[in-house]
């Protein structure tokens, strides 16, 4: 039987796994040598739908994971007689999820376990969410007898460290995706934390604080190269981080080295708090930066379409997404600040957003779509 050095050393191998999925091959293995199988899986059940995939494996070739998860996992008896047993931290030995006559003369086990040399089974249960139930199942071919207790009892050392390495998995999976879903936006997305440093910024601000042109990250603060601009947006990422303050100026105008048209700055404080790993620091303060030399305008007649708007609302949300403040909005449109206002409340309500943030995100996720020719002030809004 393993030491229990030799299980913190497995343990550890699992959390690094999580972080880097390449490395499961090689946990996998350890653990097959740990429990004296011939091999091993991380699965996931789907217990509603009677299907199972496999993530990784160890001691099973391709071709015959390729046909347990296209086919042969629709037929998994130890899988439909023991529903009652995925259980989040349980251990699971197969003569207690399926009696052995039942389980020999089935499809499953004549034409796949024999196959692969799966003739016992033993599932440690590492989380049940809804209807899936993430497994790590170690299997015994011919000449080796079932699993048992001090079997058992290895896999139960390991299911608190395998739960809090799904769980990192699972995060770190969804900031992955975010992140890509934030590359693809064009325009910058900067978070800020507590003492207004930058810890995280999309591909589009990258390029921004690398052409250098005005507006740059000196040390992870937003720095810009006009004072007064500096000042603004040094006040502005200040009231998002005092929520209770009175609010400042929406948008900031950093005016550029090269005499192009301003960038245009919003911050907003992170209202919805998520929970953090230990130790790193929690996002406050979106900002967002709309380049208008790049920045393609929102479709009006898009606007117009998905959601509804009047001409005048969909011009004025074409306006802000175009980098425009709702007082430089208001003026381009010739209606008064305070109508230019209430539109945007109405777009607020219509979008589904709060926050002329949330709004800009929003609008920079459509898709292209060519505008037909509109005069907005011929139109009812």
């Amino acid at each position: 039987m393993a030491s229990e050095t030799e299980l913190l050393r497995l343990a550890l191998m699992a959390y690094e796994a999580a972080a880097e999925p390449g490395l499961w091959p090689g946990f996998l293995k350890r653990y097959t040598e740990a429990v004296s199988a011939d091999a091993c899986v991380l699965q996931i059940h789907d217990i509603e739908r009677h299907t199972s995939v496999i993530l990784s494996g160890f001691g099973i070739s391709f071709p015959f994971t390729k046909s347990y998860n296209e086919h042969y996992s629709k037929m998994n008896v130890w899988r439909e007689k023991g529903r009652a047993g995925y259980t989040a931290g349980r251990v699971n030995l197969d003569q207690e999820q399926c009696p052995r006559p039942l389980l020999e003369r089935s499809e499953f086990y004549n034409d796949y376990l024999l196959r692969i040399g799966g003739e016992y089974s033993m599932g440690a249960v590492i989380a049940r969410e809804k209807n899936q139930a993430p497994v790590l199942t170690a299997l015994r071919g011919r000449g080796k007898h079932r699993f048992d207790e001090p079997d058992r009892e290895i896999a139960r050392f390991l299911l608190p460290h395998l739960g809090r390495a799904w769980t990192v998995l699972q995060r770190l999976e969804l900031l992955s995706a975010g992140e890509s879903v934030l590359d693809t936006l064009p325009l910058g997305v900067v978070y800020l934390k507590a003492d207004a440093r930058a810890i995280y910024w999309n591909r589009e601000a990258d390029e921004i604080f690398r052409r250098d042109d005005g507006l740059s990250l000196r040390n992870g603060t937003l720095s810009a190269a006009d004072s007064r601009a500096a000042a603004q947006l040094r006040k502005v990422v200040y009231e998002a981080l005092s929520p209770g303050r009175p609010p400042g100026p929406a948008t900031v105008a950093v005016p550029r080295v090269s005499l192009g048209r301003d960038y245009q700055v919003v911050a907003a404080p992170i209202r919805v708090r998520s929970r953090q790993f230990a130790g790193t620091s929690q996002p406050l303060v979106v900002v967002l930066i709309t380049d208008p030399e790049r920045q393609k305008p929102a479709s009006v007649d898009l606007l117009m379409q998905m959601y509804k708007l009047t001409p005048k609302e969909a011009a004025l949300a074409a306006k802000l997404s175009d980098g425009k403040s709702v007082e430089q909005a208001s003026e381009e449109l010739a209606i008064t600040y305070e109508t230019a206002r209430t539109h945007l409340r109405r777009i607020f309500s219509k979008t589904g957003t709060s926050r002329q943030t949330e709004l800009l995100l929003l609008m920079a996720r459509l898709p292209a779509w060519p505008d037909r020719r509109l005069t907005v002030g011929s139109q009812n809004g």
